[in-house]
């Protein structure tokens, strides 16, 4: 377990310390509450660490829930389990999941000559069934040679593809230089959890274009 202890999911278990007879158990519902959660966050353990410092307490009461829920309902889970725990685990992970951004056109690269305009589209997997169509979003391309060449937009500069699936955003080559692009979007998400109404999400995008001379 990376976060867990055996002795933090006794507590949460209500399982007396020096009964050892379902350890084995126990580490491996902790185990799988871990990758569950990473799983759900998008995330590795050291990109928590490496963002937080530690893993944030609210992990790692989800993580001890989870426990918990399959410690005492092992098989088959209750339905009132299974409508209360999902509810309360996703208030305490919301706020750390990592979007997902991806681009079309597979594993291959493509060349952009300088001072082409370079066609960059752009998606990014929202919580709650949500597309880029349903959010308001900016970003910025940048020469990830030269990180210092950049150029902005907005929603409104880009053109919604797949009834707003995605997105592409046309670039100007020429001030960017040569090299390779990325995107950083700035995705705000619906959350009345927060005072403005949104939470604002990060994704770093590789649209796998390389501007040559």
């Amino acid at each position: 377990m990376k976060w867990l202890t055996l002795t933090k999911i006794k507590q949460q278990c209500r399982i007396e310390p020096d009964f050892t007879l379902e350890d084995d158990l126990l580490t491996g519902y902790g185990t799988s509450a871990e990758n569950t959660i990473l799983n759900h966050l998008n995330r590795t353990y050291y990109d928590l660490l490496e963002q937080y410092g530690a893993v944030p307490q609210d992990i790692i009461n989800a993580s001890m829930m989870l426990v918990d829920v399959w410690y005492q309902h092992r098989s088959p889970v209750e339905a009132l389990s299974l409508s209360i725990v999902p509810y309360t685990f996703d208030i305490l992970i919301k706020p750390y999941m990592k979007l997902v951004g991806s681009i079309g056109g597979g594993d291959d690269y493509q060349t952009v000559t300088l001072g082409s305009d370079a066609k960059i589209e752009f998606t990014a997997e929202l919580p709650d069934e949500l597309t880029l169509h349903d959010v308001d979003f900016s970003g910025r391309v940048t020469n990830a040679d030269d990180p210092t060449k950049v150029q902005q937009f907005t929603k409104a500069d880009c053109i919604e593809v797949d009834e707003g699936e995605s997105y592409v955003v046309l670039v100007d080559t020429e001030p960017m230089g040569v090299g390779m692009l990325m995107i950083k979007l700035t995705v705000h998400i619906p959350d009345t959890d927060y005072p403005a109404g949104y939470r604002r999400e990060v994704v770093n995008i590789n649209p796998k274009i390389i501007i040559k001379g």
